[in-house]
């Protein structure tokens, strides 16, 4: 501890040493870079209002959550493409995917930092690698100086988790993450290897989980009922054909999708799994959710789309399936 101690006092003082040798022009000429900077953060910001395209940094702590494997690899020094580092630990909120600063607090620091490039050079930053792009552990700044300073690389610490996975700039945090939590549930289940066709979809993350659930619950029923353990792979085609294929199958032939464009049947199975309480207060009694699939879809054929769907709107308080992630929060809230 000492000598790390000793270690960080001799670079502080460096740093210290080489910020008192900087020119006030160099350090003017990095204020005036730094304003520009966020002056092109917030014209990137409205531009992305206006087509939808994603300017934020990916959270790390968010990803990692969705890894198999959470000890990554110290692969050692290299040079990082700047253009690959789409994410951030800590900071993921001061900065743009292009890593231009977001508040007027960070300029300061930001200054400093550009101002030190011509004096002395930084030390590595430090990044995770997840696939083929990076995430800032430390040195957020640095990072956005060396973009607006148009540098193709950096030095930079790795460390690599050895997930196979392949990221876009511009991809956005959910999209990241219903592909990881599909690759997870695919990993456990291995239903793609029983039924190819499945067409399991979400375009919301976080509902692999209830499949999950789904299945372990049915593993245990039918374990009692035989009196021995079924196993697992038995446990997901039973899931598949006793409870996700039929309830999908009315959903499909009511046209209820119809009145939730741009979802899919497995947003919708996952909603009446996530809701089944609500549902069966406005419904009644249902013994599982082929039976609830059934109810819902005889009173759309009998009332049309108003009656029903104005009733699961009103139920959801949106006019579009809203996020599934805390039903129980949903709940309070149309209590209220």
């Amino acid at each position: 501890m000492k000598f790390v101690q000793f270690v960080a006092d001799f670079i502080s003082t460096e740093t210290t040493e080489a910020m008192s040798e900087i020119q006030p022009s160099t350090r003017s000429a990095a204020v005036q870079r730094f304003q520009r900077a966020r002056r092109q953060a917030n014209r990137e910001r409205m531009s992305a209002r206006l087509t939808g395209r994603e300017t934020t940094l990916l959270p790390f702590d968010a990803v990692r959550s969705q890894l198999r494997q959470q000890s990554p690899l110290y692969r050692g020094i290299q040079e990082a493409p700047l253009d690959a580092i789409v994410g951030s630990v800590g900071r993921y909120r001061e900065f743009t995917r292009q890593f231009l600063p977001l508040n007027d607090s960070l300029q300061e620091r930001w200054v400093n930092v550009e101002s030190l490039s011509s004096a002395q050079g930084w030390p590595p930053v430090d990044l995770y690698q997840v696939g083929n792009v990076y995430f800032v552990k430390d040195g957020n700044h640095r990072v956005s100086v060396a973009r607006q300073m148009e540098m193709p690389t950096i030095e930079a610490n790795v460390w690599q988790f050895p997930e196979e996975i392949s990221v876009e700039p511009d991809t956005k945090l959910d999209e990241l993450l219903i592909e990881l939590g599909m690759r997870n549930f695919m990993a456990r289940t291995r239903l793609d290897e029983q039924v190819p066709d499945h067409n399991i979809r979400f375009t919301s993350p976080g509902r692999h989980t209830e499949l999950l659930t789904q299945i372990q619950v049915l593993q245990e029923t039918l374990s009692l009922i035989d009196d021995e353990k079924m196993p697992y792979d038995e446990a997901v085609l039973a899931w598949y054909e006793m409870i996700y294929l039929p309830t999908v199958q009315i959903i499909k032939d009511s046209g209820l999708m119809d009145a939730f464009p741009g979802r899919t049947e497995a947003d919708l199975f996952a909603w009446f799994s996530l809701r089944r309480e609500p549902l069966r207060a406005m419904y009644g009694d249902y013994d599982n959710l082929t039976d609830l699939a059934q109810t819902v879809a005889e009173q759309y054929d009998a009332g049309g789309l108003g009656k029903v769907v104005r009733q699961v709107r009103r139920l959801l308080g949106s006019e579009k399936l809203p996020p599934l992630a805390n039903p129980d929060v949903d709940a309070r809230s149309e209590e209220e």
